[in-house]
């Protein structure tokens, strides 16, 4: 009963703070706050992840976790799109037309190339060890970094201003749980790097709560 807990809380657990994050939005009609970059690290690593897993066949339960994962982002996404504000200088079409578009489109098609153009590599070299390596290392390598254009934002606001707590919550004891998880099982080494690097960047956002909150 434990082991089962364990791995449902590590495919429900990671998702849950971006339920509240939506929460946030619709209730300041507002998304200016969070970093729309966060949504596409975590689609692009989960994605990526998946072929990672179909090479590797490891843990069933992050295979499940990239699943939800995705679905979940692609709903924060919605979401953000939806109400973020046109005159943000965060979103300004001018600073940056990648990741930047003003409806969901644009996203779901450039996930259906990434994901169509992974499926044609894994068909050609699937059976190569040196090619599922890298789709791990790349996929742990981008996850890695999803709380770095949180941390860089909040820096560059000198604020934490509509950001939910609840997802660093849930990115904090969440990686700390997940380093542990990688290594009592025992998945490859790029999940416990990751986890750590993670884990880092989480203790930065923290204290930027500390800090700007004053």
């Amino acid at each position: 009963m434990a082991e089962i807990l364990l791995k449902i809380s590590m495919v429900i657990g990671p998702v849950i703070g971006y339920f509240d994050q939506i929460t946030k939005f619709r209730k300041t009609k507002s998304s200016a706050g969070f970093s729309l970059d966060t949504s596409g690290i975590l689609l692009v690593s989960s994605i990526i992840r998946i072929f990672f897993w179909l090479g590797k066949r490891f843990d069933n339960v992050l295979f499940h976790q990239s699943i939800l994962m995705i679905i979940t982002q692609i709903i924060v996404l919605y979401e953000c799109i939806k109400y973020r504000l046109p005159y943000s200088s965060l979103y300004n079409p001018k600073k940056r037309q990648f990741w930047n578009w003003d409806h969901l489109g644009p996203y779901l098609t450039f996930l259906g190339m990434l994901t169509g153009g992974l499926l044609i590599s894994y068909l050609i070299f699937g059976n190569q060890y040196w090619f599922i390596e890298l789709l791990g290392f790349a996929s742990l390598g981008i996850e890695s970094t999803v709380p770095m254009p949180q941390a860089i934002q909040n820096f560059q606001n000198k604020s934490v201003s509509g950001f939910s707590p609840m997802i660093l919550l849930t990115w904090f004891f969440g990686d700390a749980f997940k380093a542990f998880y990688y290594i009592y099982t025992g998945v490859p080494f790029q999940f416990i790097l990751c986890g750590f690097i993670q884990l880092l960047v989480d203790s930065i956002i923290v204290i930027q709560f500390v800090s700007f909150e004053k």
